[in-house]
């Protein structure tokens, strides 16, 4: 469940729109659930996701602004390579399966 909800998250962050000066929190909590996976700190895991979840502009609705930007390149190629990791293997086969490949 925590892993679907990463997985949701870190699919989401490619639609979100900041000030590119805000980029670098997102940047920093994706950082922390990468480093978190990969050690198997599930606590930390559990942390960086809640982390995400709260910086997420979806969970507020907040006034664009034309000078926000989609999330800069680097971070969009790791979040990618992320979502491949973290999204339980049978929960991706199941969504290609019903023809969603949101992944």
């Amino acid at each position: 469940m925590l892993r679907t909800r990463a997985g949701q998250l870190l699919g989401d962050i490619a639609a979100w729109r900041l000030p590119e000066v805000a980029w670098s929190r997102p940047a920093a909590a994706v950082e922390a659930l990468a480093t978190a996976y990969d050690t198997g700190d599930e606590l930390a895991f559990r942390a960086a996701v809640s982390r995400l979840e709260v910086l997420s502009p979806n969970r507020v609705d907040r006034i664009e602004d034309p000078a926000d930007v989609p999330p800069p390149e680097p971070l969009q190629e790791r979040v990618t390579t992320l979502v491949q990791l973290v999204v339980d293997p049978a929960e991706r086969t199941a969504g290609e399966a019903d023809g969603d490949d949101r992944g």
